[in-house]
Order: C-alpha cells, then sequence, then structure tokens
C-alpha cells in the first residue's frame, strides 16, 4: 500500500517540525544557556529552506515544503504575529514610564533615528565599492537609505519573547525596552512605506501622510477606545477575569485596530500591540495567562520559521569577500548606533544606573524575523541586491544571538556590584 501525502499529512508533518524540532535542539543546556529560542527557530527555519535542505536534497524539500502548502500556512503565521503583539501589549504599561519620561522619549527616538542615519552613511560609502549589492530599481540615495532602515531594526515580538524567556518581562529595563521597541517598529513601517513608495515612483510625502494617519488612530484609541474599554470592562476589572462574551469582543476588536494599521500602510502587529496597551491593568493578567504559553511556544515558532523556509538566502551573489565587508561594517553600524543611542539618553536623562542602560541597550540589538521581512521587502522593491539580502542576513542573525548573553553579562556584573 502506497501512503498518498495529503495536504492535511503534509501540515502535521510540518507542523511537528515546526513546533517541536526548534524547541527540542534549545533544551540542550549548551544552546539554552546562551542562545534566545528564537534565534533556534530561526536557524531551524533557513536550515529546513531552501538555502539548505533546497540545496542538499531539493526532491525531500520539495514533499516537505511545497509551495503550496506555505501559501496555506500563511494565514496561521500572521495570526500567530497579532496575538503575539497583543500579548506584549499587555505587558507594555505606560504608567510605569512617567517617572522616566525624559529618557525614554529620547532614546526611543534616539535609538532609531542614529542607527538610520549612521546606516544610511555607511551604505552610501560602501556602494561605490560594491555596485553588485544594489538592487535593479536602486538610486544612490535609495539604496543608502534602505541600509539606514535595515540598521533601525529592532524585532518586538522578538524581544517579548527574549523578555518572557528570561522573566524580564515587568521589569523597569523590559518595560523601557519595550517602549523603545515599539516606537521604533512604528516610525520604521512608515518609514519603510515612504522609501518604497519613492523606490516606485512615489513620493515622500506618501509617508508623511501615513504618519499624520498613524498619529490621528493613536489619539483615538487613547481619547475615545480606551475609556470605553475601561467601561464595557467593568465587571470582568472587579473579577480580575474576563468572561467569554468579553474575550471575543476583545479578540475582535484587536483585530480591528490590526486591520486599522494594515491598511494605513504601518504594519497590522502596530494596530494589535497598541490595543493591547490601553486595556486596563486589572485584566491584563487574566488575558495572558488565557494566552501566552499557547501562543508563544506553539503559534509563534510558525511565525519564526515561516520566512526562513521561504528565504533562500545566496551566499555566491555579488562577490563573497565584498559581501563580507558589507555584512562586517553594516553590522557594526547597527550594533554600535543602538548600544549608544539606547544607553547613553537612559543614563543621563533617564537616569537609569549602567548596567540597567547596558541591558536596554542589548535589549534593543534583537532584530530577529523583522529584519528578514524588511530586507524582504527592500528585495523584492528592487532597492538591495540577493547578495546585500545573504549578507545583511546573517548580520541579523549575529545581533540576535548577541542579545541573550550580553543581558546575561551586564546583569551578572549589577548583581556583583
Amino acid at each position: 500500500m502506497v501512503l498518498r501525502p495529503s495536504p492535511m499529512l503534509i501540515f502535521l508533518l510540518q507542523a511537528l517540525i515546526v513546533v517541536a524540532l526548534p524547541y527540542g535542539l534549545w533544551r540542550l543546556r549548551l544552546l539554552r544557556s546562551v542562545l534566545p529560542l528564537v534565534v533556534v527557530q530561526i536557524a531551524v527555519g533557513l536550515a529546513f529552506g531552501p538555502t539548505v535542505l533546497g540545496r542538499l536534497s531539493p526532491d525531500m524539500f520539495a514533499s516537505l515544503f511545497p509551495t503550496a502548502s506555505l501559501d496555506r500556512l500563511q494565514g496561521l503565521v500572521w495570526l500567530s504575529l497579532l496575538f503575539f503583539a497583543f500579548l506584549t501589549g499587555l505587558h507594555f504599561d505606560l504608567a510605569e514610564m512617567k517617572d522616566r519620561s525624559c529618557g525614554f522619549i529620547v532614546s526611543s527616538l534616539g535609538s532609531l533615528i542614529l542607527p538610520v542615519a549612521a546606516g544610511a552613511v555607511a551604505g552610501g560609502w560602501l556602494l561605490p565599492g560594491l555596485p553588485d549589492a544594489a538592487g535593479a530599481r536602486a538610486t544612490p540615495t535609495t539604496f543608502a537609505v534602505g541600509m539606514g532602515v535595515a540598521a533601525g531594526v529592532t524585532a518586538l515580538p522578538v524581544l517579548g519573547a527574549i523578555l518572557r524567556e528570561m522573566g524580564m518581562t515587568r521589569s523597569r529595563v523590559g518595560v523601557l525596552a519595550l517602549g523603545c521597541a515599539a516606537v521604533n517598529d512604528a516610525l520604521l513601517w512608515v518609514l519603510a512605506a515612504a522609501l518604497l513608495a519613492f523606490a516606485g515612483g512615489g513620493s515622500f510625502s506618501h509617508g508623511l501622510v501615513t504618519l499624520g494617519w498613524l498619529l490621528l488612530f493613536i489619539a483615538l484609541l487613547l481619547l475615545v477606545v480606551r475609556p470605553l474599554c475601561r467601561g464595557l470592562l467593568a465587571s470582568a476589572v472587579e473579577a480580575g477575569q474576563v468572561s467569554p462574551r468579553e474575550l471575543v469582543a476583545l479578540c475582535a476588536l484587536m483585530l480591528l485596530s490590526a486591520l486599522a494599521t494594515e491598511a494605513l500602510g504601518v504594519h497590522a502587529m502596530v494596530g494589535a500591540f497598541a490595543f493591547g496597551t490601553i486595556l486596563p491593568r486589572e485584566v491584563a493578567e487574566d488575558l495572558t495567562g488565557r494566552f501566552e504559553s499557547f501562543v508563544s511556544f506553539v503559534l509563534m515558532p510558525f511565525f519564526f520559521m515561516s520566512t526562513g523556509l521561504a528565504t533562500f538566502v545566496d551566499w555566491s551573489a555579488g562577490g563573497g569577500e565584498g559581501m563580507l565587508e558589507l555584512f562586517a561594517v553594516m553590522t557594526a553600524v547597527g550594533f554600535f548606533g543602538k548600544m549608544v543611542a539606547t544607553t547613553l539618553p537612559l543614563r543621563y536623562c533617564g537616569g537609569l544606573p549602567w548596567s540597567e542602560a547596558l541591558t536596554a541597550g542589548a535589549f534593543m540589538q534583537c532584530k530577529g524575523l523583522m529584519e528578514i521581512v524588511v530586507l524582504t521587502m527592500l528585495r523584492d522593491g528592487g532597492i538591495i541586491s540577493s547578495g546585500c539580502f545573504s549578507a545583511m542576513i546573517c548580520g541579523t542573525l549575529l545581533t540576535t544571538a548577541l542579545t541573550k548573553p550580553l543581558v546575561m553579562l551586564f546583569t551578572r556584573r549589577s548583581a556583583l556590584a
């Protein structure tokens, strides 16, 4: 009897690989002590994708991950991303930032502006010697700005995963890092949209219009939706538990918020995160208890691995030596830009001790799949080449892998002091 692989059988095999294998590898003491789980998930995604398995055994890759099955998984990937962003927003308490407003504002804006500016300068400097790094539709300006955008990424969902993993979600430095990453992501998507519009024949005014609509939407959430939610959840706030009817209503409102920001051209994740931040803190614990473990360990692996499965890292395109130079320069620029622009404002303007300020700077290094998403947009938009894409992917994995060891180093030094 010959077993015919049905769509359900293929999905179950994929789910087994996606959910169980990265976690099983990460549970090994050596990996668990130094790497965030998301790095293992991304690496496994790349290994099972066209980069490794697709080259070593094209027939096995085509059998395990046919194109049609990846398309069917996309809805699950989007849903997992939205619920993870929503959960991250539930952990984000604006009230905890009131006494650190100066440091938070300066660091949240600076941790985007400085890396973007430094990355743009580095990209413009590298391009004359590496013309193959630019995409078919790139100009020197769009390539430089694209490199700046890539250098400015901090992955909000990946940061949330690392904070949960290390038990630092509710710590002062964790809350500040989440806030900085949220501001980074919101502004980054606007900048990326403006860049792609310009590269496609549009103008940067489109980005300004998008930013205006986004600010209006945030004001609507804070001034209208937040009071309405507190009124609707009055009984849940008193009981500390959300009813099934209220749970469905909140999920629907979260999806509407995500729909709104996606329609604005920002990203659905920003809307889901923003809605989580405005809900009463009294019900946040109940909501996280209902969703967190399932979303973090079952749904999110599909998101963390999906881009790896659909990504082909071309190690030979553009000349290996030149791409190695691009990797080294852009990784260093992004790393030090994030570290300096986050640490110094929190130390001198926010009043945090050096250990906490450095820890926040280390947290901002995690880029994860958000960087891969941005790089994919730039590559598909003709701004960067496949060789440049490959080099930047390597930098993404390196900086994300360094996040946890750096945090452990700074927190250990703080404990010893």
